[in-house]
């Protein structure tokens, strides 16, 4: 339920719309995401999947979007989780080792985050060109990386950071590495013009198998999976912070909207050449994860488009979900019930 109130306060903050040809769209799908018809032929779809003990939706449009859906981003941001645990898994038992490596750069209230982010782009392209970078890397043993994106806002503004898996074929001197890495990261951030990372706190190297401790209840995966979705630590705020903060504060639905918009289109995760093969991963769209859950369940019935309408009209569309799953376990007739009861209100009422 929490995700469903928390996705409408997404898609009353995003209502943006552009032009297209003679038809206006919204700039962000979440605005579309469970709320329209994929196929006008059919009525909305109920299903129950045994795997995950829950109901869902289908023949309804999904935005698919990791950064402002909560729903489509629990689906998707589980999938991953999963893919990154059973690729550590498999590089541990072939006897290699990762690190959590996190890159940041200094940041101060009223920097605009998107200006932030192209400048780190702009700055990782030069670090990963830098010849000293690549055969430190190679003398080492590495094979390949992991990047997350994350951002938190907090008193000195957005503070967008990286957080890597760094593969190795073997055990390395984690305290080098990170002073060797810090000063390559301090010089191409102010070639590019970022305001320049410390020595001691632009670079941060972790032992992967000691993550849990440091991330938490997180762990590995979830550090780079759900950065986002997470509460904040030391008063920062994530995202999805700044949306469930964002009722009646203008202030808090106008960052929101800065970061969504920031954010459009970026990748979650993105795995360097080879490294999925390698770790024997398959390559799946965020997409194609959210097709593949709902393929894995049970029909149930049809919504005809007057109820979905009604369903729409009163927000139920939570409610529904957990009605189907407590009449599927012990066929029972609650949303049939339910459902009567907003055609009674809705005559009611007009």
């Amino acid at each position: 339920m929490k995700n469903f109130a928390l996705q409408d306060k997404a898609r009353q903050i995003l209502t943006q719309k552009v032009v297209r040809g003679k038809k206006w769209a919204y700039v962000h799908r979440v605005n579309y995401c469970l709320r329209l018809r994929i196929s006008k032929d059919k009525g909305v779809e109920l299903f129950y999947s045994k795997e995950r003990d829950k109901a869902q939706y289908g023949n309804l449009q999904r935005c698919c979007s990791v950064w402002n859906c909560p729903v489509c981003a629990s689906v998707i941001t589980e999938a991953r989780r999963l893919e990154l645990q059973a690729g550590l898994s498999a590089w541990a038992e072939n006897g290699g080792y990762c690190y959590l490596v996190t890159f940041t750069n200094r940041h101060y209230s009223g920097m605009n985050l998107s200006h932030l982010l192209g400048g780190q782009k702009k700055a990782f392209v030069k670090f990963w060109q830098k010849r000293k970078v690549n055969e430190m890397l190679k003398n080492l043993g590495y094979v390949g990386r992991i990047v997350a994106t994350e951002v938190t806002y907090g008193d000195s503004g957005w503070h967008p950071h990286y957080h890597m898996i760094f593969f190795f074929s073997r055990e390395i001197n984690m305290q080098a590495l990170q002073s060797f890495l810090a000063v390559e990261w301090q010089d191409v951030s102010v070639k590019v013009g970022l305001p320049p990372p410390t020595i001691k706190n632009g670079v941060d190297v972790r032992d992967g198998t000691y993550a849990a401790k440091y991330v938490s209840k997180w762990g590995l995966e979830h550090e780079l999976t759900k950065g986002h979705l997470k509460k904040g630590l030391n008063g920062s705020l994530t995202p999805f912070d700044l949306l469930r903060l964002s009722n009646g504060s203008d202030v808090y639905a106008d960052l929101f909207r800065d970061f969504a918009d920031a954010f459009k289109g970026k990748q979650q995760l993105h795995w360097s050449n080879g490294l999925k093969d390698l770790l024997r991963v398959c390559e799946k769209t965020d997409a194609e994860i959210v097709a593949d859950t709902d393929k894995k369940s049970d029909y149930i019935c049809d919504l005809s488009v007057e109820i979905w309408h009604l369903i729409l009209m009163y927000d139920a569309r939570a409610e529904v979900l957990d009605l189907v799953e407590q009449d599927y376990l012990d066929n029972g007739d609650r949303l049939d019930n339910f459902v009567l009861g907003l055609a009674k209100r809705y005559v009611s009422q007009m």
